[in-house]
């Protein structure tokens, strides 16, 4: 299986108090993850063609059918936040004390790109605001959901061999989650087994 350190994983301690919705998708089979977070967005894309057919300046060129693209396409992303979130909060909770990483900055960090989101919205109305503003936001954004990428890909690699890993030991599962699409494919399965294996009897 993709990043098995050789041999067979040991043995973890149970988890407890999973949350309904962070079982979906650590249950969830890789197919239906692409399905729902490739398949769905590009067909939203695709569809929507007819209904933005200009940019978008301002809320006044927002009609009816571009407000159900946004908001559903808002939807699938936080689908796919989500799915961090699940992957990240289960894979800390079967590590060992000492190598686990701080839960609290990883759940700030996915709560900020929403938000972001929703304000870089907002800020059609304010055209005037300046670059100054919007760009730090944005560079902030895109830090947070590459230490979330990192966050998961490490705790991964912790999780299958054990102890403290380097660089090198969570690479592979890191650039899978930077190209999600085809990251899916390979990291999921692992997921699957690893939450068969530590679920509650």
């Amino acid at each position: 299986m993709a990043f098995r350190d050789g041999g067979c994983v040991k043995s973890l301690p149970r988890t407890t108090n999973m949350r309904p919705l962070a079982n979906l998708f650590l249950r969830a089979k890789h197919w239906q993850l692409f399905f729902l977070l490739v398949v769905v967005p590009f067909v939203l894309e695709v569809s929507a063609t007819e209904y933005i057919p200009t940019p978008i300046r301002s809320w006044r060129d927002v009609g009816p059918g571009r407000l159900i693209y946004f908001g559903l396409m808002y939807i699938d992303m936080l689908c796919f936040v989500g799915w961090l979130w699940a992957m990240g909060s289960f894979l800390n909770s079967i590590q060992k004390q000492g190598v686990k990483l701080k839960l609290s900055f990883f759940r700030l960090a996915l709560i900020y790109p929403p938000v972001y989101v929703v304000v870089f919205l907002a800020a059609f109305n304010t055209p005037e605001l300046p670059i100054q503003v919007v760009l730090p936001l944005h560079v902030l954004a895109i830090f947070c959901l590459l230490y979330c990428f990192y966050f998961v890909a490490r705790s991964l690699a912790t999780v299958n061999k054990g102890k403290e890993v380097a660089f090198t030991d969570y690479a592979k599962p890191l650039i899978l989650l930077y190209f999600f699409p085809i990251g899916i494919w390979s990291i999921q399965p692992r997921i699957n087994q690893l939450y068969a294996e530590n679920r509650n009897p």
